[in-house]
């Protein structure tokens, strides 16, 4: 199946079930099925999806004056954002990459620093993670990027269901810094995501289109597209 035939089809049948079934199973079937479809990409069409995020992101990057921009490294078919990221550290941009914390309290997620040639290492699921002791706080990140499974026009993201990024963020709820995005392909858009209390909305979304604003006010959106 070519994308523009995929993508259509998500459209159609991607939706969220309503009836005989719980939040949780409804947020199951919807992940397996979004994370179905962007598995289905194939590499050429992948390629060129991740080249016009690349493009969007170094733009809007080129456009403002962030210090620290956190991102994630791809894993289970997401978009591959290095190309934009090296461009940006090569400029003195800070990067991060999430890292998970594990303490006598349970897992955490927290950021360190990455650069071209920082020594990573496999987390739990098998995501390469910087290593290293260095960790920088979620109040001096300035653009949060954000991998998720599935993504709504009222904001809402679903992701991997571990909840690492919602308790993160619990302090940052009604903060507009940092700034959430959600990184997706537009296969991935759902017609409605069910939502918990403690989940976290998005700001933002980047996709192969360009930038999608979700929830930010009219002199936000201003100031973000000059």
């Amino acid at each position: 199946m070519d994308y523009d035939a995929l993508l259509q089809y998500s459209f159609n049948h991607v939706k969220v079930m309503k009836t005989g079934t719980s939040q949780k199973q409804n947020k199951s079937t919807l992940r397996d099925e979004l994370r179905a479809r962007r598995r289905h990409l194939n590499d050429p069409d992948r390629l060129a999806l991740d080249v016009s995020i690349n493009h969007y992101l170094a733009g809007f990057i080129a456009k403002h004056d962030f210090t620290t921009i956190a991102a994630f490294w791809p894993f289970d078919g997401e978009p591959n954002l290095l190309p934009a990221l090296e461009a940006a550290n090569q400029n003195e941009t800070q990067i991060v990459l999430p890292v998970i914390r594990h303490s006598s309290s349970g897992l955490s997620l927290i950021f360190r620093p990455w650069s071209p040639g920082t020594e990573m290492e496999k987390n739990r699921y098998g995501i390469p993670e910087p290593g290293g002791s260095a960790e920088i706080l979620l109040s001096d990140i300035d653009l949060l990027l954000m991998p998720l499974v599935g993504w709504d026009e009222a904001g809402n993201r679903l992701g991997m269901g571990a909840g690492y990024y919602d308790r993160a963020l619990q302090p940052f709820g009604n903060s507009q810094k940092p700034i959430r995005v959600g990184v997706a392909y537009q296969l991935q858009k759902a017609q409605g995501i069910p939502i918990e209390p403690w989940d976290i909305s998005l700001h933002m979304l980047l996709s192969e289109t360009g930038w999608i604003n979700l929830q930010i006010s009219p002199s936000q959106n201003k100031e973000f597209h000059e």
